[in-house]
């Protein structure tokens, strides 16, 4: 067997060192790399599982903030419900807005619907009804004060309806007391006016029988007094069967005359002259005086009288 010298076995030795140290630093890479690659995976599943938790928990976390907002809406859906008003309708849309869930947002909207209408309803029979306090003997807002209050038809609505009839009936009686009141002193007026009217026409009946009764009393006073004026040349005769003449009288008859001068009447029953012009008539009391002077002036014309 050769034997190595001492340079060749220094040298063998290097090498072989230097083989065993490669080999012991590959493997120590290689090692190295493969701890790297696992705490690579390893981070990237950690990441992973982080962030779907993140995930999980954001959407639960979001699920129950959907479910506490839609309590809340229901909550002030209640009290809009139960007094419906525009601050409290306010607040429900308020928070619909919030609501993420699409479905839940319609349905709530349309029950906002409902109490806007109802809102409206109610609005307008308090307004009817302050006018009609206002205006209480006036039957048209009387009627539409009622009809307002009647479309107040939803059960939630029975108080606010409750209360309006209350002041709509208090100030109904307080316009049928001032009707009864103004009916009363119309008719008080009435009276004094027809009593004003029956003294009235009284009196003035009064005054005219008064006026009558003093024509008549001065009527009969003229005619007592009447003093009559013959006319010239005015005769009346009366004759029984004969001739009679001025200038004689006979036992057979009689003639009268206050004619001055000596007119003649003959023949039957008959008579002449003028009739005595005077308001009085004949058989009247004017008549009767008038007779009298001349039966007076036709004895003078006899010297022995009749």
């Amino acid at each position: 067997m050769k034997k190595f010298s001492k340079k060749q076995i220094v040298t063998s030795s290097v090498i072989l060192g230097v083989l065993v140290v490669g080999s012991v630093s590959a493997g120590v890479v290689t090692h190295n790399n493969n701890v790297q690659a696992q705490q690579a995976a390893k981070t990237k599943a950690h990441e992973a599982k982080v962030k779907a938790d993140k995930k999980a928990k954001a959407k639960q976390l979001a699920k129950e903030k959907e479910a506490a907002q839609q309590k809340q809406v229901a909550t002030l859906l209640a009290t809009a419900t139960a007094n419906p008003s525009d601050n409290s309708i306010k607040a429900v849309n308020d928070a619909i807005d919030k609501l993420t869930d699409q479905k839940e947002k319609t349905k709530d909207a349309d029950l906002v619907k409902g109490l806007n209408n109802r809102l409206a309803l109610i609005k307008k029979a308090q307004a009817a009804v302050k006018d009609y306090q206002a205006h209480a003997t006036d039957a048209n807002k009387q009627k539409a004060a009622q009809e307002a209050i009647n479309n107040l038809k939803d059960k939630n609505d029975e108080d606010v309806k409750s209360e309006l009839q209350k002041l709509f009936d208090e100030s109904n009686k307080q316009a049928q007391a001032a009707a009864k009141t103004s009916q009363a002193t119309n008719q008080a007026t009435s009276e004094v006016k027809e009593d004003s009217s029956s003294n009235s026409s009284a009196n003035v009946n009064q005054a005219a029988n008064q006026t009558q009764a003093n024509t008549n009393a001065s009527d009969s006073s003229q005619g007592g007094n009447y003093t009559y004026q013959a006319p010239a040349n005015n005769s009346q005769q009366y004759v029984s069967g004969n001739t009679n003449s001025n200038n004689s009288g006979t036992a057979s008859g009689y003639a009268s005359s206050n004619t001055p001068s000596g007119n003649t009447n003959t023949g039957g029953s008959t008579s002449g002259g003028t009739a005595p012009s005077h308001t009085g008539g004949y058989g009247s009391i004017a008549d009767l005086n008038q007779q009298e002077k001349e039966a007076g002036e036709a004895s003078n014309n006899f010297p022995g009288g009749w």
